[in-house]
């Protein structure tokens, strides 16, 4: 399958399946990425509470 055939059929998929497909296509991304599993794994276990955002301030900071 090339790749406009890939992007064709992602095209005709629906928002939902799109956002299913991205969150997969960044999971194969960083799946191998040490560093980027390191520090994730950092922020996670990090228990500040002032190091972490509300949701609400992260839709803020988001949409500025």
């Amino acid at each position: 399958m090339s790749l406009d055939q890939i992007k064709r059929e992602v095209a005709s998929l629906s928002r939902e399946d799109q956002d299913k497909l991205i969150a997969y296509a960044i999971q194969l991304r960083y799946a191998s990425d040490a560093d980027f599993r390191h520090e994730v794994t950092e922020r996670l276990n990090d228990k500040d509470k002032s190091h972490w955002l509300t949701p609400e301030e992260f839709e803020r900071r988001l949409d500025s």
